[in-house]
């Protein structure tokens, strides 16, 4: 049976997947979309350092779309894992100039505000996360005061 690169993924058969990737990059090299597989594929394996120069030459690339969000978050998500915070947020600000309303860019932007001792903005930022994205209903009965308190947290009466 012959596997995709997905397929083999899937399978967990990582290594595989990355030489059938790199076999095709060898005959496309400008293939955006095979240069972001190979970096989530070093990505879902723990090798970020492999990963990032992939990630990169995807976004260079003119990776688009879907894609290209994924990439933005795979990128920022490997320069937090490795403590880069400086380079993660400036992927991740990149990326929401781009796809303002994806929340989990949002979401892990607000993990490495944290890391970067932002802990004010980050937490602003997920209380405003939370308010658009809860569908719970005693949360969603107090979206506005939620949005007022996540403007000013320090706000006393």
């Amino acid at each position: 049976m012959k596997h995709s690169i997905d397929s083999l993924k899937e399978l967990g058969r990582y290594d595989d997947a990355v030489s059938m990737a790199q076999d095709l990059l060898r005959r496309d090299p400008e293939n955006a979309s095979l240069l972001h597989k190979i970096a989530s594929l070093y990505d879902v394996q723990g090798l970020e350092l492999q990963a990032i120069p992939f990630y990169h030459a995807a976004i260079d690339h003119h990776l688009a779309g879907k894609e290209l969000q994924e990439a933005y978050l795979g990128l920022g998500s490997t320069y937090r894992a490795l403590g880069q915070y400086k380079e993660s947020l400036e992927t991740f600000d990149r990326a929401l100039a781009c796809f303002p309303q994806a929340k989990e860019i949002t979401l892990f932007r607000a993990m490495t505000l944290y890391n970067l001792g932002e802990t004010k903005e980050a937490v602003a930022a997920l209380l405003i996360l939370l308010a658009d994205t809860s569908s719970h209903q005693d949360i969603s009965l107090y979206q506005k005061a939620i949005r007022q308190y996540a403007a000013d947290l320090d706000a006393i009466g």
